[in-house]
């Protein structure tokens, strides 16, 4: 998926990506959505990678605009459109950001659990603006476009709806995908030790381990997985 990042700043996902994969109206505001994206992705992504495998995997997925690349990122970004689409123009010094630029074992890393995780922490991030914003009148409470009186039922969230809704998130999509993450690269590099060898958190099956496992140096969450103590079979 190519797609403009506004940003000016290398990120990982894109506003596009982000609803595609994320539990929202597509009608979504989508500044909402980017101006949340550095921060989730500093947030959550950064720590659960490392910050060399994040690095590595933002310069690879984004490519500035020059002089020397322009025609040919032009021509291949146009033949990835449907037939009938408006043809993409670019322009020196934007950023193009596509999975299309990642190796064969980053793409399986970004189809099976990235895309998903950054999804959901930008959305994370993005709830509460979505409640109160400041604007020109100062701090403003966004309300509903409908009132609980119309036929659609819609209403404003109180502050405590708010406040479990992102708990939940936290808790019960967040912090297992993370939890998730990490064991399938342990079971990765356990297959095969010549892959994902930026990922340097420890893992059960590390030789080098020092007995403190991922799940206890984690901020994110303690023992969700504790019936399953060894899920790389180490033993």
């Amino acid at each position: 998926m190519y797609s403009l990042n506004p940003l000016k700043r290398n990120v990982l996902i894109t506003k596009d990506e982000v609803i595609f994969h994320a539990p929202t109206q597509n009608t979504v505001d989508p500044r909402m959505i980017e101006q949340s994206i550095i921060v989730a992705e500093e947030r959550f992504i950064r720590p659960a990678l490392g910050y060399e495998y994040y690095q590595q995997l933002l310069t690879t997925k984004n490519k500035l605009i020059t002089d020397a690349n322009k025609a040919t990122l032009q021509t291949e970004i146009n033949a990835s459109m449907p037939e009938g689409s408006q043809d993409v123009v670019l322009v020196k010094n934007d950023i193009v950001n596509a999975s299309e630029y990642l190796s064969a074992d980053n793409l399986v890393l970004w189809y099976e659990h990235l895309w998903k995780l950054t999804a959901e922490a930008v959305m994370l991030l993005a709830l509460p603006e979505g409640f109160v914003q400041f604007g020109s009148e100062g701090t403003i409470h966004k309300q509903a476009p409908a009132g609980p009186m119309s036929t659609g039922g819609i209403v404003t969230p109180d502050l405590r709806s708010m406040k479990w809704m992102l708990d939940k998130k936290l808790m019960d999509r967040i912090d297992p995908l993370i939890e998730s993450l990490h064991e399938w690269f342990c079971l990765q590099r356990k297959n095969d030790r010549t892959k994902y060898t930026l990922y340097t958190k420890p893992c059960p099956c590390d030789q080098d381990n020092d007995g403190i496992g991922f799940k206890r140096k984690s901020q994110f969450i303690l023992g969700l997985y504790d019936d399953d103590p060894d899920p790389c079979n180490c033993s």
